[in-house]
Protein backbone atom coordinates (compact mmCIF):
# COMPACT_ATOMS: atom_id res chain seq x y z
CA UNK A 1 0.00 0.00 0.00
CA UNK A 2 1.33 3.60 -0.57
CA UNK A 3 2.80 6.25 2.29
CA UNK A 4 1.07 8.87 0.85
CA UNK A 5 -2.82 9.74 1.02
CA UNK A 6 -5.22 8.33 -1.74
CA UNK A 7 -8.35 9.88 -3.17
CA UNK A 8 -10.66 7.00 -5.35
CA UNK A 9 -12.27 8.82 -7.79
CA UNK A 10 -15.83 6.90 -8.53
CA UNK A 11 -15.99 7.33 -12.25
CA UNK A 12 -19.66 5.86 -12.14
CA UNK A 13 -20.97 7.86 -9.33
CA UNK A 14 -19.59 10.78 -11.60
CA UNK A 15 -21.46 9.43 -14.56
CA UNK A 16 -24.68 8.68 -12.35
CA UNK A 17 -24.38 12.06 -11.39
CA UNK A 18 -24.35 13.34 -14.77
CA UNK A 19 -27.18 11.54 -15.72
CA UNK A 20 -28.86 12.96 -13.05
CA UNK A 21 -28.12 16.58 -14.62
CA UNK A 22 -29.58 15.43 -17.73
CA UNK A 23 -32.39 13.94 -16.28
CA UNK A 24 -33.20 17.07 -14.54
CA UNK A 25 -33.44 19.23 -18.06
CA UNK A 26 -33.37 16.83 -20.79
CA UNK A 27 -33.78 19.60 -23.51
CA UNK A 28 -30.58 21.08 -22.51
CA UNK A 29 -27.16 21.06 -23.39
CA UNK A 30 -24.64 19.98 -20.64
CA UNK A 31 -21.48 22.10 -19.82
CA UNK A 32 -19.77 19.70 -16.99
CA UNK A 33 -17.52 21.72 -15.39
CA UNK A 34 -14.03 20.53 -14.93
CA UNK A 35 -12.25 23.53 -13.68
CA UNK A 36 -9.93 23.50 -10.57
CA UNK A 37 -8.70 19.65 -11.40
CA UNK A 38 -12.39 18.87 -11.36
CA UNK A 39 -12.95 19.83 -8.43
CA UNK A 40 -10.39 17.78 -7.05
CA UNK A 41 -10.74 14.85 -9.10
CA UNK A 42 -8.59 14.74 -11.59
CA UNK A 43 -9.53 16.58 -14.61
CA UNK A 44 -7.13 15.15 -16.98
CA UNK A 45 -8.16 11.72 -16.25
CA UNK A 46 -11.97 11.99 -15.96
CA UNK A 47 -12.32 14.27 -19.09
CA UNK A 48 -11.71 11.27 -21.84
CA UNK A 49 -14.07 9.14 -19.42
CA UNK A 50 -16.86 11.37 -19.91
CA UNK A 51 -18.03 11.34 -23.05
CA UNK A 52 -21.65 12.03 -22.99
CA UNK A 53 -20.91 15.58 -22.16
CA UNK A 54 -21.97 18.47 -25.12
CA UNK A 55 -18.76 20.55 -24.20
CA UNK A 56 -16.35 21.07 -21.02
CA UNK A 57 -16.00 23.99 -18.42
CA UNK A 58 -12.65 25.65 -17.37
CA UNK A 59 -11.98 28.69 -15.49
CA UNK A 60 -8.64 29.43 -17.07
CA UNK A 61 -7.11 29.25 -20.42
CA UNK A 62 -4.70 26.78 -19.22
CA UNK A 63 -6.81 24.40 -18.18
CA UNK A 64 -8.21 24.33 -21.62
CA UNK A 65 -4.80 24.19 -23.13
CA UNK A 66 -4.26 20.66 -21.17
CA UNK A 67 -7.79 19.21 -22.12
CA UNK A 68 -6.85 20.17 -25.91
CA UNK A 69 -3.45 18.45 -25.37
CA UNK A 70 -4.89 15.29 -23.69
CA UNK A 71 -6.98 14.76 -27.36
CA UNK A 72 -10.25 16.10 -25.55
CA UNK A 73 -12.50 17.12 -28.92
CA UNK A 74 -15.67 18.65 -27.85
CA UNK A 75 -15.83 22.82 -26.80
CA UNK A 76 -14.23 24.01 -24.05
CA UNK A 77 -15.36 26.86 -22.39
CA UNK A 78 -13.39 29.15 -20.27
CA UNK A 79 -15.33 30.98 -17.76
CA UNK A 80 -12.41 33.97 -17.20
CA UNK A 81 -12.01 34.22 -20.86
CA UNK A 82 -8.70 35.52 -21.89
CA UNK A 83 -6.71 37.98 -19.88
CA UNK A 84 -3.74 39.01 -22.48
CA UNK A 85 -2.72 38.51 -25.77
CA UNK A 86 -1.40 35.08 -25.43
CA UNK A 87 -4.71 33.84 -23.87
CA UNK A 88 -6.46 35.28 -26.79
CA UNK A 89 -4.29 33.61 -29.52
CA UNK A 90 -4.47 30.32 -27.10
CA UNK A 91 -8.06 30.38 -27.42
CA UNK A 92 -7.83 30.64 -31.03
CA UNK A 93 -4.91 28.18 -31.70
CA UNK A 94 -6.64 25.71 -29.13
CA UNK A 95 -10.14 26.19 -30.40
CA UNK A 96 -11.29 27.02 -27.31
CA UNK A 97 -14.43 29.20 -26.46
CA UNK A 98 -13.68 32.19 -24.19
CA UNK A 99 -16.20 34.25 -21.92
CA UNK A 100 -15.79 37.43 -22.59
CA UNK A 101 -17.07 39.71 -19.69
CA UNK A 102 -15.00 43.07 -19.99
CA UNK A 103 -14.54 46.35 -21.94
CA UNK A 104 -10.60 45.39 -21.70
CA UNK A 105 -11.18 41.91 -23.25
CA UNK A 106 -13.42 43.28 -26.11
CA UNK A 107 -10.75 45.78 -26.93
CA UNK A 108 -8.77 42.92 -27.28
CA UNK A 109 -10.44 41.26 -29.89
CA UNK A 110 -11.26 44.47 -31.77
CA UNK A 111 -7.61 45.36 -31.99
CA UNK A 112 -6.57 41.97 -33.44
CA UNK A 113 -8.82 41.74 -35.79
CA UNK A 114 -10.42 38.72 -33.62
CA UNK A 115 -14.31 40.20 -33.76
CA UNK A 116 -15.19 36.62 -35.70
CA UNK A 117 -13.83 34.15 -32.59
CA UNK A 118 -16.81 32.29 -31.25
CA UNK A 119 -17.48 34.02 -27.73
CA UNK A 120 -19.46 33.53 -24.57
CA UNK A 121 -20.77 36.92 -23.72
CA UNK A 122 -21.79 37.03 -20.01
CA UNK A 123 -24.10 39.52 -18.05
CA UNK A 124 -23.85 40.58 -14.98
CA UNK A 125 -27.33 40.34 -13.55
CA UNK A 126 -26.43 40.73 -9.96
CA UNK A 127 -23.54 39.20 -8.68
CA UNK A 128 -21.49 41.88 -9.36
CA UNK A 129 -18.21 39.95 -9.83
CA UNK A 130 -17.98 39.17 -13.60
CA UNK A 131 -20.19 40.57 -16.27
CA UNK A 132 -20.97 43.47 -18.30
CA UNK A 133 -24.08 45.20 -16.98
CA UNK A 134 -27.36 44.98 -18.77
CA UNK A 135 -26.74 49.03 -20.40
CA UNK A 136 -23.63 47.71 -22.37
CA UNK A 137 -24.57 44.30 -22.11
CA UNK A 138 -27.49 45.81 -24.87
CA UNK A 139 -25.12 47.92 -26.77
CA UNK A 140 -22.68 45.26 -27.16
CA UNK A 141 -25.25 42.60 -28.80
CA UNK A 142 -27.27 45.69 -30.72
CA UNK A 143 -24.09 46.63 -32.27
CA UNK A 144 -23.58 42.88 -33.88
CA UNK A 145 -19.76 42.98 -33.62
CA UNK A 146 -18.67 39.93 -32.23
CA UNK A 147 -19.19 36.44 -32.85
CA UNK A 148 -21.55 35.53 -29.77
CA UNK A 149 -22.46 31.85 -29.76
CA UNK A 150 -24.47 31.88 -26.00
CA UNK A 151 -25.24 34.19 -23.11
CA UNK A 152 -24.68 33.92 -19.77
CA UNK A 153 -25.12 34.75 -16.53
CA UNK A 154 -24.64 33.19 -12.63
CA UNK A 155 -26.84 32.84 -9.50
CA UNK A 156 -25.61 34.58 -6.14
CA UNK A 157 -27.79 32.31 -4.20
CA UNK A 158 -28.52 29.23 -6.16
CA UNK A 159 -28.38 26.90 -3.05
CA UNK A 160 -31.20 29.00 -1.68
CA UNK A 161 -33.59 29.14 -4.21
CA UNK A 162 -36.10 30.70 -2.09
CA UNK A 163 -33.70 33.35 -1.79
CA UNK A 164 -35.44 36.85 -3.24
CA UNK A 165 -32.08 37.64 -5.86
CA UNK A 166 -32.94 34.63 -7.51
CA UNK A 167 -35.96 35.55 -9.06
CA UNK A 168 -34.54 38.85 -9.66
CA UNK A 169 -31.63 37.59 -11.59
CA UNK A 170 -34.33 35.49 -13.42
CA UNK A 171 -36.13 37.97 -14.75
CA UNK A 172 -33.69 40.42 -15.58
CA UNK A 173 -31.80 37.60 -17.58
CA UNK A 174 -35.06 36.81 -19.04
CA UNK A 175 -36.00 40.09 -20.15
CA UNK A 176 -32.55 41.11 -21.78
CA UNK A 177 -32.19 37.35 -23.57
CA UNK A 178 -35.70 36.26 -24.83
CA UNK A 179 -35.67 37.99 -28.39
CA UNK A 180 -32.12 37.10 -28.97
CA UNK A 181 -32.17 33.89 -30.71
CA UNK A 182 -29.03 33.34 -29.07
CA UNK A 183 -28.54 29.99 -26.71
CA UNK A 184 -28.78 31.09 -23.19
CA UNK A 185 -27.45 29.46 -19.74
CA UNK A 186 -28.07 30.61 -16.58
CA UNK A 187 -28.51 27.65 -14.72
CA UNK A 188 -25.51 25.47 -12.01
CA UNK A 189 -25.89 22.93 -10.16
CA UNK A 190 -28.24 23.88 -7.31
CA UNK A 191 -30.54 25.79 -9.72
CA UNK A 192 -30.40 22.17 -11.88
CA UNK A 193 -31.63 20.46 -9.41
CA UNK A 194 -34.53 22.40 -8.23
CA UNK A 195 -35.23 25.08 -10.70
CA UNK A 196 -36.82 24.34 -14.18
CA UNK A 197 -37.70 28.16 -15.01
CA UNK A 198 -33.49 28.87 -14.80
CA UNK A 199 -32.53 25.68 -17.12
CA UNK A 200 -32.41 27.15 -20.96
CA UNK A 201 -30.18 25.74 -23.65
CA UNK A 202 -27.40 25.13 -21.35
CA UNK A 203 -26.95 23.76 -18.11
CA UNK A 204 -23.11 24.20 -16.38
CA UNK A 205 -23.58 21.15 -13.32
CA UNK A 206 -20.37 21.29 -11.28
CA UNK A 207 -20.32 20.05 -7.80
CA UNK A 208 -23.29 18.24 -8.41
CA UNK A 209 -21.08 15.98 -10.80
CA UNK A 210 -19.11 15.08 -8.33
CA UNK A 211 -21.65 14.59 -5.09
CA UNK A 212 -21.64 17.06 -3.05
CA UNK A 213 -24.71 18.72 -2.02
CA UNK A 214 -25.33 22.59 -3.36
CA UNK A 215 -27.42 23.01 -0.55
CA UNK A 216 -30.54 22.79 -1.14
CA UNK A 217 -33.66 19.60 -0.92
CA UNK A 218 -32.95 17.40 -4.27
CA UNK A 219 -29.55 15.93 -3.30
CA UNK A 220 -30.64 12.33 -2.67
CA UNK A 221 -30.19 10.52 -6.07
CA UNK A 222 -26.38 11.92 -6.23
CA UNK A 223 -23.89 9.21 -5.40
CA UNK A 224 -20.28 9.34 -4.12
CA UNK A 225 -17.73 10.25 -6.63
CA UNK A 226 -13.79 10.70 -3.85
CA UNK A 227 -13.03 8.40 -1.05
CA UNK A 228 -10.15 9.97 0.22
CA UNK A 229 -7.61 7.36 2.42
CA UNK A 230 -4.36 7.92 4.43
CA UNK A 231 -2.24 5.34 5.40
CA UNK A 232 -1.52 4.51 8.82
CA UNK A 233 2.44 4.91 9.45
CA UNK A 234 2.67 3.95 13.50
CA UNK A 235 0.73 2.87 16.46
CA UNK A 236 1.82 3.57 20.22
CA UNK A 237 1.05 3.54 23.63
CA UNK A 238 0.61 7.05 25.65
CA UNK A 239 -0.05 6.92 29.30
CA UNK A 240 -2.70 9.08 30.85
CA UNK A 241 -1.36 12.12 31.33
CA UNK A 242 1.07 12.40 28.46
CA UNK A 243 0.25 15.14 25.72
CA UNK A 244 0.32 14.29 22.04
CA UNK A 245 1.60 16.98 19.24
CA UNK A 246 2.33 20.69 18.52
CA UNK A 247 1.73 22.70 21.45
CA UNK A 248 0.56 19.58 23.87
CA UNK A 249 -2.96 20.82 23.36
CA UNK A 250 -4.29 17.65 23.89
CA UNK A 251 -3.54 15.26 27.00
CA UNK A 252 -4.71 11.70 27.43
CA UNK A 253 -7.47 11.30 29.85
CA UNK A 254 -6.81 7.78 30.53
CA UNK A 255 -4.18 5.33 28.76
CA UNK A 256 -4.84 4.54 24.78
CA UNK A 257 -3.23 4.39 21.55
CA UNK A 258 -2.57 6.56 19.29
CA UNK A 259 -2.43 5.85 15.20
CA UNK A 260 -0.38 8.40 13.42
CA UNK A 261 -1.67 8.74 10.02
CA UNK A 262 0.22 9.88 6.83
CA UNK A 263 -2.27 12.81 5.62
CA UNK A 264 -1.89 16.94 6.64
CA UNK A 265 -2.45 20.19 6.33
CA UNK A 266 0.57 20.10 3.11
CA UNK A 267 -2.05 17.38 0.93
CA UNK A 268 -5.37 19.91 1.78
CA UNK A 269 -6.76 18.51 4.71
CA UNK A 270 -7.46 21.73 6.75
CA UNK A 271 -5.43 21.96 9.72
CA UNK A 272 -7.65 23.33 12.11
CA UNK A 273 -10.16 20.56 13.02
CA UNK A 274 -12.92 21.15 16.09
CA UNK A 275 -12.30 18.95 19.18
CA UNK A 276 -13.70 14.95 18.43
CA UNK A 277 -13.14 15.44 14.60
CA UNK A 278 -13.65 11.82 13.03
CA UNK A 279 -11.82 9.44 10.55
CA UNK A 280 -13.42 6.36 9.77
CA UNK A 281 -10.95 3.77 10.86
CA UNK A 282 -11.81 -0.56 10.79
CA UNK A 283 -15.15 0.00 11.04
CA UNK A 284 -15.35 2.71 13.54
CA UNK A 285 -15.21 6.59 13.95
CA UNK A 286 -12.51 7.63 16.17
CA UNK A 287 -11.70 11.26 16.92
CA UNK A 288 -8.42 13.14 15.75
CA UNK A 289 -6.47 14.54 19.05
CA UNK A 290 -3.77 17.03 18.86
CA UNK A 291 -2.92 19.72 15.88
CA UNK A 292 -3.28 18.40 12.48
CA UNK A 293 0.37 18.94 11.46
CA UNK A 294 2.33 19.32 7.91
CA UNK A 295 2.39 15.69 6.96
CA UNK A 296 0.46 13.85 9.49
CA UNK A 297 -2.15 13.89 11.87
CA UNK A 298 -2.71 11.51 14.94
CA UNK A 299 -6.30 9.50 15.81
CA UNK A 300 -7.13 8.74 19.13
CA UNK A 301 -8.08 4.56 18.34
CA UNK A 302 -8.24 3.28 22.21
CA UNK A 303 -8.43 -0.74 22.26
CA UNK A 304 -9.41 -0.85 18.28
CA UNK A 305 -7.38 -2.98 16.49
CA UNK A 306 -5.33 -1.16 14.39
CA UNK A 307 -1.96 -1.67 12.40
CA UNK A 308 0.59 0.01 10.32
CA UNK A 309 -0.16 -0.15 6.57
CA UNK A 310 -3.76 0.18 7.12
CA UNK A 311 -5.81 2.68 5.98
CA UNK A 312 -8.53 5.17 7.14
CA UNK A 313 -10.72 7.02 5.58
CA UNK A 314 -11.27 10.73 6.27
CA UNK A 315 -13.76 11.32 3.87
CA UNK A 316 -16.14 9.09 1.58
CA UNK A 317 -18.95 6.56 1.71
CA UNK A 318 -18.84 6.32 5.94
CA UNK A 319 -17.77 9.65 6.53
CA UNK A 320 -19.76 11.90 3.57
CA UNK A 321 -17.49 15.03 2.71
CA UNK A 322 -20.28 17.75 3.26
CA UNK A 323 -20.25 16.47 7.05
CA UNK A 324 -16.69 16.82 7.19
CA UNK A 325 -16.58 20.16 5.73
CA UNK A 326 -19.74 21.25 8.08
CA UNK A 327 -17.57 20.51 11.22
CA UNK A 328 -14.77 22.79 9.50
CA UNK A 329 -16.72 25.81 9.17
CA UNK A 330 -16.38 25.30 5.06
CA UNK A 331 -17.97 23.40 2.21
CA UNK A 332 -17.29 20.17 0.45
CA UNK A 333 -16.71 22.42 -2.97
CA UNK A 334 -13.42 23.81 -0.74
CA UNK A 335 -12.14 20.35 0.84
CA UNK A 336 -12.09 18.39 -2.42
CA UNK A 337 -10.54 20.73 -4.95
CA UNK A 338 -8.08 21.64 -1.94
CA UNK A 339 -6.56 18.41 -2.41
CA UNK A 340 -3.25 18.96 -3.39
CA UNK A 341 -0.63 17.61 -5.82
CA UNK A 342 0.73 15.04 -3.43
CA UNK A 343 -2.59 13.38 -3.09
CA UNK A 344 -2.41 10.43 -5.06
CA UNK A 345 -5.51 10.19 -7.86
CA UNK A 346 -6.85 6.60 -8.82
CA UNK A 347 -9.87 6.50 -10.80
CA UNK A 348 -11.73 3.61 -10.65
CA UNK A 349 -14.75 2.24 -12.52
CA UNK A 350 -17.52 1.73 -9.17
Amino acid sequence: MSSSPIARIHVRGIQHNLDLARACSPHSQLLAMVKGNAYGHDMLGLASRLQRVDAFGVARVAEGQQLRAQGVKQPIIVLHGFNDLQELEACRQAALTPTVHSQYQLDLLSDQGSRDLPVWLKLDTGMHRLGFSPVAFQAIITSGEFNVTCVLSHLANAERLAHPENSAQLALFEALTKDLGIPRSLANSGAILGWPESHYDWIRPGIMLYGSSPANNNVADLRLAMTLTAPVLSVKAVAAGETIGYGSIWRAPKNTRIAVLGIGYADGYPREVPVQMPVWINGQRRPIVGRVSMDTLMVDVGDLPTAPNERAEMWGRALPVDEVAALVGSIGYTLMSGLTARVQRELVDE
